[in-house]
């Protein structure tokens, strides 16, 4: 997407980090769940737990523009909601903006498995942009491959996170295993400071 061209859509990144009992940081962030989707200007949303990272979890929201995600946010009912995840995770947040969406062919709420790319991008950042879309490009055409988007934060310019899902972990592991994926996803390294995180949607329960 050419710089300055940005959705009106705002996502919300979140990093969970449990000081409970997985259990009962799995309930809390269900319970968040649910409050977040039954909000007016709410589009999609994706609790995801991290593989090989005990503890670990990620929320994805998308919202219809700022105006519906600080009505959420600043409503008083979130306030509670919050306090209960604080009480049995550390919490990041992070607000970002979508810079290159692929159309997807299989809806991210279907995905078996997910990559996700932090970036710490110093300098370039258009060609950071170029580069990751040339790994999506590695992805495409490959079967499973469901679709991908880069979001760039709205605070620090100077980072990103990648997120590309497939329909099940098998199609995933093909792929990354490929020369053209891991040539891709070098290149990305000679602008950044890259972290490959491996991911599984979290079961409703």
């Amino acid at each position: 997407m050419p710089q300055g061209l940005v959705s009106r859509r705002v996502s919300a990144v979140q990093r969970f980090t449990a000081v409970d009992r997985a259990e009962a940081v799995e309930a809390g962030l269900r319970a968040h769940a649910r409050h977040r989707e039954g909000l007016k200007g709410f589009e999609a949303g994706l609790t995801l737990r991290l593989l090989k990272r005990d503890g670990d979890y990620v929320r994805l929201e998308r919202w219809q523009d700022m105006d519906a995600l600080l009505r959420a946010t600043h409503d008083e009912s979130y306030l509670p909601h919050l306090a209960s995840l604080t009480a049995l995770a550390d919490v990041r947040h992070q607000l970002a903006v979508s810079v290159g969406q692929m159309p997807a062919a299989v809806p991210i709420a279907e995905a078996g498995r997910l990559v996700l790319v932090e970036a710490v991008v110093e300098s370039e950042p258009a060609r950071f942009e170029m580069d990751f879309g040339a790994l999506v490009g590695s992805c495409v055409t490959a079967e499973g491959y469901g679709g991908s988007d880069l979001l760039r934060s709205v605070v620090d310019p100077r980072l990103y996170t990648g997120v590309l899902w497939w329909r099940d972990s098998e199609s995933c592991d093909r792929v990354l295993t490929t020369s053209a994926y891991l040539d891709r996803r070098t290149k990305l390294t000679v602008t950044a400071h890259i972290t490959e995180l491996h991911a599984g949607p979290m079961a409703a329960g």
